[in-house]
């Protein structure tokens, strides 16, 4: 009986892992024969080792192949998973250095270089370093700035401006900016081919500004921005980590299926098992083992790779 239980305990282990209605069922159908043998003493436990000779050891052998070799195909899937969330977790970690408050600590700092511009601008003098401003798409233009648009609608026309060193600003931009104390701030980035385009706001008005990085000048946008994508900046990473999130679901979802399918023929072979369980009369027929015909014996021989 001892012998009998381990049987079951693996059958079941072999179930719970499969999770297919028909093992489930076999396993109930020999748990029911285990029983029938273990609350009457006077049954004879030879024949009870017979019954698993015949059917459950041949199941439990040809369960195990496959269990076997759907664990190396569930692996390759749960070892996509793992990569895939240490993507995740180091994206995550990293954007502990985040892009929205350098933002607005940059909204500051080139309200500060745009008045310190205007007042060199009228002392005559050229003392402000470039660096102070252009510092922020050197970090984030790669990552963050949206990479399409309609790159004429972000294009100047000639306009009067001022020079400073090697960069222009248009002057009635410069007026509207002094009347607002110089208070912008910073809408989004765009870096379409080689080209750096910052667009800010003014200060208490609906209208923008572009700076544009290479060919150093700053200039008003007097069309509407209906055209152009205003909304904040986001990592060109974050689509990735999206679709990979997305993937793992996917996968995990795909783990159970897995699992559950079984090549046809085993399909099959499960099905006239079962039924040969059901059909029998248990306590007088199914342990006239001479007269009943082995049909788990084909199953070792069934092609798994399918």
């Amino acid at each position: 009986m001892s012998q009998s239980k381990r049987r079951l305990t693996r059958l079941k282990l072999l179930s719970n892992f499969f999770e297919n209605v028909d093992i489930i069922s076999i396993y109930i159908k020999t748990d029911i024969i285990h029983n029938l043998f273990n609350e009457n003493k006077t049954l004879d436990y030879n024949k009870l080792e017979l019954f698993h000779l015949q059917y459950t050891d041949s199941l439990i052998e040809l369960l195990t192949k496959i269990k076997k070799k759907k664990e190396n195909d569930l692996l390759a899937v749960i070892n996509e998973i793992n990569i895939n969330n240490q993507y995740i977790t180091a994206f995550e970690e990293k954007k502990v250095d985040s892009f929205e408050t350098d933002r607005k600590i940059y909204s500051g700092v080139f309200s500060k270089h745009l008045k310190n511009l205007y007042k060199d601008l009228t002392e005559d003098k050229f003392s402000l370093d470039w660096n102070d401003v252009l510092y922020f798409n050197k970090k984030y233009a790669v990552e963050f700035y949206r990479t399409e648009g309609d790159e004429k609608k972000l294009q100047a026309h000639t306009v009067p401006s001022y020079q400073y060193q090697d960069y222009s600003v248009e002057r009635k931009l410069l007026g509207k900016l002094n009347i607002q104390s110089f208070k912008v701030r910073f809408v989004c980035g765009y870096r379409i081919e080689r080209n750096v385009y910052e667009l800010f706001k003014i200060f208490q008005s609906d209208e923008h500004f572009i700076f544009n990085v290479e060919e150093k000048r700053m200039y008003l946008i007097d069309d509407e921005l209906s055209h152009l994508d205003t909304s904040p900046n986001e990592s060109s990473q974050i689509s990735i980590i999206n679709k990979l999130k997305r993937k793992n679901d996917e996968l995990e979802e795909s783990i159970d299926e897995k699992k559950r399918r079984l090549p046809d023929d085993v399909e099959s072979v499960l099905k006239d098992y079962l039924r040969n369980l059901e059909s029998v009369d248990i306590m007088s027929k199914i342990f006239d083992v001479n007269e009943e015909t082995n049909i788990l014996r084909a199953m070792l021989n069934l092609n798994l790779n399918n």
